[in-house]
C-alpha cells in the first residue's frame, strides 16, 4: 500500500466532450458547432492531474465505469503522474458536456454515472492513503454521505481538509467546521452565506462571514476579477492576470491544485495565491480540461519569475 502520497483527492471523474460554438442554440434551434474536444475532467480528476503535474505525490480515490471512458481517463491521469489504484470500476462513466463560447465562457451539464457509485467501503479501503497525506482535496460531484463520512473518519489525523464546495451545498456546521480550508466561487459563497458578491469589498465581508465556519482559511475565486483569501485575522486580495481567455473549463480546479502545491512548498499565503493565480491563467489561455494544465516547468518559463517563498 501507498502511505507516502502528499495528497489524496477523492471525487468526481468525468469523459469531458468540449464543444467550441458561437452561441448557445435557442429553444428547439439546431445549431452548428465549430469544433469537439474530448479529454479527462470532473473537479476530483482535475485537482489531482494539477497537483501531479506541479510535482506532488498524488493519489485520486473515485469510480469510473467499466467502459472505454473509464480506460481513457485512468490511463491519460496515469499519464500526468496521478497514482490511481484507488480507481474503483462500476457502472458507466460520468460524463461532462461543456458548450465552449468565444469568450472562455462556458456551459456544463454533469451525468454522475459511477461517481455516485462510491462507497464508505471504498474510503475504508483507502483510508491509511487518505490520512498519512498531508492534504485531503474534496469537492462536491460524489455523494454528500461520502464527504461526510471522509470527514469524521480523518478526526484526530494529521491530514488537513481541503473542501471545494461546488456544485454548492448546505453542510452540516460540525462538518463544515472540520474543514481546514474551503474554495467557493461568487455564486457559491452567496449560497452558503445568504449575501451576494457582486464587487470585490462585498467578497471580502463575505469571505470573512464564511471564515468563521471553517477551521482556517476561505478561498473565494472571483473569475476575471481575481481572488479573496480569509483567515480569522484578516483578508487579501489578488488580482487576476491578464491575459487572453481562450476556455475556463476547469481554471478553479487548477487554482486549487497550485495553492495545494504552494502550502505543501511552505509559501505564505500571498505567495500561494499569486503563484496559483499565475498557474489558472495559464489554463485559461489553452483549450480543454487538464491537458491544458501547466507542469511546474511551464509554470517558471511562462511566468519568467523565479518560484520560491
Amino acid at each position: 500500500m501507498i502511505t507516502n502520497q502528499q495528497v489524496a483527492v477523492i471525487g468526481s471523474l468525468n469523459y469531458d466532450l468540449l464543444i467550441k460554438q458561437e452561441r448557445l442554440p435557442k429553444k428547439g434551434e439546431t445549431f452548428t458547432a465549430d469544433e469537439l474536444i474530448q479529454g479527462s475532467g470532473g473537479k476530483g480528476a482535475n485537482q489531482a492531474a494539477q497537483c501531479a503535474k506541479l510535482g506532488l505525490s498524488t493519489s485520486l480515490i473515485g469510480k469510473v465505469g467499466e467502459d472505454r471512458f473509464g480506460e481513457a481517463l485512468t490511463g491519460s491521469l496515469q499519464a500526468f503522474g496521478v497514482n490511481v489504484d484507488y480507481v474503483g470500476k462500476k457502472g458507466t462513466t460520468g460524463m461532462g458536456i461543456v458548450n465552449v463560447l468565444p469568450d472562455g465562457d462556458y456551459h456544463s451539464t454533469l451525468l454522475r454515472g459511477a461517481n455516485y457509485l462510491i462507497t464508505k467501503e471504498d474510503i475504508d479501503e483507502s483510508l491509511e492513503v487518505i490520512t498519512n497525506c498531508q492534504y485531503v482535496l474534496l469537492q462536491q460531484e460524489i455523494p454528500l454521505s461520502i464527504i461526510e463520512y471522509i470527514i469524521e473518519k480523518t478526526r484526530g489525523a494529521a491530514c488537513k481538509l481541503v473542501l471545494n464546495n461546488a456544485p454548492a451545498r448546505d453542510m452540516n456546521e460540525t462538518k463544515l467546521a472540520a474543514i481546514n480550508i474551503l474554495v467557493v466561487n461568487e455564486t457559491e459563497a452567496e449560497f452558503m452565506s445568504g449575501c451576494k458578491v457582486d464587487s470585490i469589498e462585498s467578497a471580502h465581508e463575505v469571505a470573512q462571514k464564511l471564515v468563521k465556519k471553517v477551521k482556517d482559511t476561505v478561498i473565494l475565486t472571483l473569475g476575471a476579477l481575481g481572488v479573496v483569501v480569509a483567515t480569522k485575522y484578516g483578508s487579501i486580495y489578488t488580482p487576476a492576470k491578464k491575459v487572453v481567455a481562450v476556455d475556463a473549463t476547469g481554471a478553479g480546479d487548477s487554482f486549487i491544485g497550485a495553492f495545494v502545491y504552494c502550502l505543501i512548498e511552505g509559501y505564505t499565503l500571498q505567495k500561494a495565491t499569486d503563484f496559483a493565480t499565475s498557474v489558472s491563467s495559464i489554463t485559461v489561455s489553452r483549450v480543454g480540461g487538464s491537458e491544458s494544465f501547466p507542469t511546474l516547468n511551464e509554470v517558471k518559463g511562462l511566468t519568467n519569475k523565479p518560484i520560491g517563498i
